[in-house]
């Protein structure tokens, strides 16, 4: 039973199928209505030479007179010309037809003689054999000439056609499943690869490309295949590198708060060495709440459980807060934060407030951070065409073109990357951006870095007409 299932077998079943019933439409349709066209034409040809020879004034003239020397010359004509047997019925005084020959080829009780007889001036019908009678009541004389012609060669002619379409119905089938088998195996060959494929990618194998160059659908599924293929690679070496970088990131702090801990444990340790091992504490400490917050809000945005308010939000206020809140650190590193002041009142933004402080701060501790002492971040808000732009620029050594390229992704860390980082933060950034419905991008010069925010504004109020 499983042979029949496959893919193959059922392409196969669906061809032949196919040309089974195309035959059998023709079979069915076609054979009948030859045989009638052709039956059709017949009767429209003896029905032609009935209604002319009945306009014929010699045959009236013989047969009123009854003179079958005179008209049988001319009853064999009209039996050349439309190819039938004719006979010619004289009424008796009750209005019978009485044949003028011992054996007519239509009797004389056949329906179609009889309605003739009646004053019908051409019928057409068929005799007891099937064959075709076409009767005509002559008019001046009470005679009826009756033209007949077999359909033998018609049936036979058709029974021909019926022969001829039996052989071109087996030769088409074979044909079909030739066909048929020919490309469900071209068909369950690519399949095949592709179910391979699938299985080496489940192994986590994705050394191997399919490389279908077809154009048809198949094609574009093992080119799917292929990019998905390069795509779960890549996701696989991110995932491996992270996990590399995580356990680095959470060994580092965690042996050097151990190593901290028994100093501290000294006794004759001087206070301001007491303090600075506390100092280096909280920084590791902070070091692990920050990569443990940024693990927790990329859980978050995978499983969609990752809420954003949308709410009026003024993006001066946040960038003078950015800029309040980093000094300290700009400081400790050499470097400084300014604000750039906006020209003119600036609409406020509709977004999460604190979503929008996250990605601040993620974009002003990651430009103190990567730079060179003594680099300056400008923190600035403008509005343009119903959007609210925040910016972080500085004037580091900018940022190459490969590595803005995958600014953010997640788990990259940039291979000049200064300082120490699990890769997560810009690409959360981006996505908190996209979720309150905005954007956020890198331009990058020479000599020149900015991370734009941007956000929708709050609608202005409809004027009130006086």
């Amino acid at each position: 039973m499983r042979a029949l299932s496959t893919l193959r077998v059922r392409l196969i079943l669906v061809m032949t199928a196919v040309v089974a019933v195309a035959i059998g439409v023709v079979f069915l349709y076609v054979v009948p209505t030859l045989r009638d066209s052709l039956i059709s034409q017949r009767f429209d040809r003896l029905q032609k030479v009935a209604k002319t020879e009945r306009r014929s004034q010699a045959l009236q003239k013989y047969l009123a007179a009854d003179d079958r020397a005179a008209y049988q010359p001319i009853l064999t004509r009209i039996g050349r010309l439309a190819n039938a047997r004719v006979d010619v019925y004289h009424l008796d005084a009750d209005g019978k037809p009485v044949p003028t020959r011992a054996i007519p080829a239509v009797k004389p009780g056949n329906a179609a003689v009889r309605r003739a007889a009646e004053g019908t001036p051409i019928v057409r019908g068929r005799g007891e054999d099937g064959d075709l009678v076409v009767a005509v009541r002559m008019p001046g004389s009470n005679a009826v000439v009756a033209l007949s012609q077999q359909v033998s060669d018609v049936n036979a002619t058709a029974d021909t056609v019926e022969r001829r379409i039996l052989i071109a119905a087996v030769l088409a089938l074979a044909v079909a499943c030739a066909v048929g088998w020919g490309a469900a195996h071209a068909v369950s060959r690519r399949l095949a690869r592709l179910e391979r494929a699938a299985t080496r990618i489940s192994m986590g194998e994705f050394g191997e490309s399919i490389g279908d160059p077809s154009p048809d659908e198949l094609g574009e599924l093992s080119r799917a295949f292929d990019t998905m293929q390069v795509r779960l690679e890549q996701s696989d070496r991110a995932r491996k590198d992270f996990i590399a970088n995580a356990s680095h990131e959470l060994r580092t702090p965690l042996f050097t708060l151990g190593g901290f801990l028994e100093l501290v444990d000294d006794e004759d340790m001087d206070i301001d060495t007491r303090h600075e091992f506390l100092r280096e504490m909280r920084e590791q400490v902070t070091r692990l709440t920050k990569l443990a917050s940024d693990l927790l809000d990329l859980s978050r945005l995978d499983a969609g459980a990752f809420d954003v308010a949308r709410e009026p939000v003024d993006l001066g206020s946040t960038a003078r807060g950015l800029v309040r809140e980093f000094r300290g650190l700009a400081a400790g590193h050499g470097s400084r934060v300014a604000l750039v002041r906006a020209e003119g009142e600036l609409p406020h933004a509709i977004a999460d407030e604190q979503r929008v402080r996250q990605i601040g701060r993620a974009l002003v501790d990651n430009a103190i951070r990567h730079n060179p002492r003594g680099t300056e971040v400008r923190v600035a808000v403008a509005a343009q065409d119903g959007v609210v732009r925040l910016t972080v620029g500085d004037d580091g050594p900018g940022i190459d073109a490969d590595t803005a390229a995958h600014m953010f992704e997640r788990f990259y860390r940039g291979e000049t990357s200064s300082a120490a980082g699990s890769g997560l933060g810009l690409a959360i950034a981006r996505e908190l951006a996209e979720r309150m419905g905005g954007s956020l991008e890198l331009r990058t010069r020479n000599g020149e870095t900015a991370f734009a925010l941007s956000l929708p504004a709050e609608p202005l109020p409809e004027p009130v007409l006086a």
